[in-house]
């Protein structure tokens, strides 16, 4: 093999082991996708003790403008939303939209709703 053809080889290599690393899925180690019911039900066993925190291993979409207000997806096409003035006190409220558009707080008698149809 000439060096030019080794050179070329070399090069086209290193650039497909770099697109393939980039391309790596690290879903794993990075936040979970959505919340599934058997965590939220978990979560909500906290009451009114849950803060942000409680949160912090979920992706979440930043929806607030002057507030902080996060949205989760929930197993079942479901979402959970934390609303608060700081990250450092309690959220100030912490509800469910079903799929249907309706505002629940985040209760267990809910929660024996969303696993009646699951």
């Amino acid at each position: 093999m000439t060096l030019v053809k080794c050179f070329k080889f070399s090069m086209t290599l290193l650039f497909v082991l770099t697109i393939c690393s980039a391309c790596q899925s690290n879903r794993e180690e990075g936040p979970s996708e959505y919340i599934s019911l058997d965590e939220l039900k978990s979560l909500s066993e906290k009451g009114v003790s849950l803060n942000w925190d409680d949160f912090n291993k979920y992706s979440f979409e930043d929806i607030g403008s002057g507030l902080y207000i996060r949205k989760y997806k929930i197993e079942g096409g479901h979402q959970l939303f934390i609303k608060g003035k700081s990250l450092e006190s309690p959220p100030d409220k912490i509800y469910v939209v079903n799929q249907s558009g309706k505002e629940l707080d985040l209760t267990q008698d809910y929660l024996s709703e969303l696993y009646e149809l699951k």
